[in-house]
Parts: C-alpha cells; sequence; structure tokens
C-alpha cells in the first residue's frame, strides 16, 4: 500500500505559504553586493562567535569568565566577613 502526500495544485495555497514570512533571502542593495564581491574576491569568510557577558565584561573564552565570577564572590565574600 503506497501512500502518497498530498499535491498542492492552486496557486493561491503556494501564495499563502510564501507570503508568510516574507522572501526567503531579502535583495540586496549595491553596497552589499560590492561587499559581497569584495569578500568573495578575498577569499573573506565570515564565523559566529560566542561571548560571554558577565559584570558588563565580555570575555571571548568561559575559563576567563567563569575566573572573573569567582574573583568577584570570593572579594564578596571577604567584604562581608570584615564587617
Amino acid at each position: 500500500m503506497v501512500i502518497s502526500a498530498p499535491v498542492l495544485t492552486s496557486a493561491n495555497s503556494t501564495e499563502r505559504w510564501e507570503n508568510e514570512g516574507g522572501p526567503a533571502s531579502p535583495a540586496m542593495s549595491d553596497s552589499e553586493d560590492i561587499e559581497a564581491a569584495a569578500l568573495k574576491q578575498y577569499g573573506i569568510t565570515s564565523v559566529q562567535l560566542t561571548v560571554f557577558h558577565w559584570g558588563g565584561y565580555r570575555y571571548s573564552n568561559a575559563r576567563d569568565a567563569i575566573a572573573a565570577a569567582k574573583r568577584s564572590a570570593r572579594l564578596s565574600d571577604a567584604r562581608t566577613d570584615v564587617r
């Protein structure tokens, strides 16, 4: 027994789906086109970067953020012990 998915033949059903969230990729401006071409020309790629925020500072690795938080906690504990 073969079960097939329904086929959408109506143009309206397709239009409704495509119009729900806008275009898949928005059109690029001329300056963005030029920038993209330069990136490609020079082999420049982008990467996502994880940044850790703590105490108003930004850290590029978790160990540094944790160390700063621990130092702050120790200093805070020491101040409350003195009073």
